[in-house]
């Protein structure tokens, strides 16, 4: 009998060199769609924001030696809003490196680069790390976006960044990047997908979600199954 796997409706874009990993079998037994790609930084792409960067243990303890974890972690910064580092498992074989040195960079991944980092003890349960954000996220994605919060602007410059800044998970000082990247509110709308990834803050699908919005026909369902508030009230 063919097992029915629950639909979450929820879609992970993840690094292509991911696909023999145990924590990509387990997310497919769990029912998450998942879509493969070369991610140039992290291997779990949740959000516009948010990316995570897997790292058995092993491998972990090979980043602190070769000093590769310091120069990924600033690539994921520059990447994306809410990098997240996921260890997974404890093996406790260690190379020539102290426990010492191993919470020392544990300590600056957390205090100099502000990304967090979870831990979890095998595969099922990074799994399931990665299906709880992608949750999160689907809800916040969700959320009604209200303008009347926002401070009057009172100059030029403060009303561009306004209008910059009301584009999805574009926050302040994302805009403030983009427009001094493109130097006008036009050319900021008008820059394609790869022009935007190149600011600071704005990876792959935050690049594609900002062109589809600016781009896309009003009343339309959007990808994200987020329709126009004329579009809503018609369906009540």
């Amino acid at each position: 009998m063919q097992s029915i796997l629950p639909n979450l409706n929820i879609l992970i874009i993840v690094d292509y060199r991911e696909q023999s990993s145990e924590t990509v079998r387990e997310l497919l037994e769990m029912g998450v769609k998942i879509e493969y790609a070369n991610l140039p930084v992290g291997d779990y792409l949740i959000s516009e924001r948010i990316v995570v960067e897997r790292k058995t243990f092993n491998d972990f303890i090979n980043s602190i030696i070769d000093k590769r974890l310091f120069e990924q972690a600033r690539l994921l910064l520059n990447s994306y809003n809410k990098p997240i580092i996921l260890i997974e498992g404890n093996n406790q074989i260690m190379r020539n490196i102290s426990e010492e040195a191993i919470r020392g960079a544990i300590i600056s991944i957390i205090m100099d680069f502000n990304i967090p980092i979870l831990w979890a003890k095998d595969a099922h349960e990074a799994a399931k790390f990665i299906v709880a954000l992608a949750k999160r996220e689907k809800s916040n994605d969700l959320r009604t976006i209200s303008l009347k919060d926002r401070r009057r602007a009172r100059t030029s410059d403060e009303l561009r960044e306004y209008i910059v800044a009301s584009l999805p998970m574009v926050e302040l000082t994302t805009a403030r990047r983009l427009l001094s990247k493109f130097g006008s509110v036009e050319r900021v709308f008008t820059a394609s997908e790869s022009e935007l990834m190149k600011v600071k803050g704005i990876g792959p699908k935050k690049a594609k979600r900002i062109r589809s919005i600016i781009s896309g026909q009003y009343g339309a369902k959007s990808s994200y199954g987020v329709s126009s508030p004329s579009t809503q009230s018609e369906r009540k």
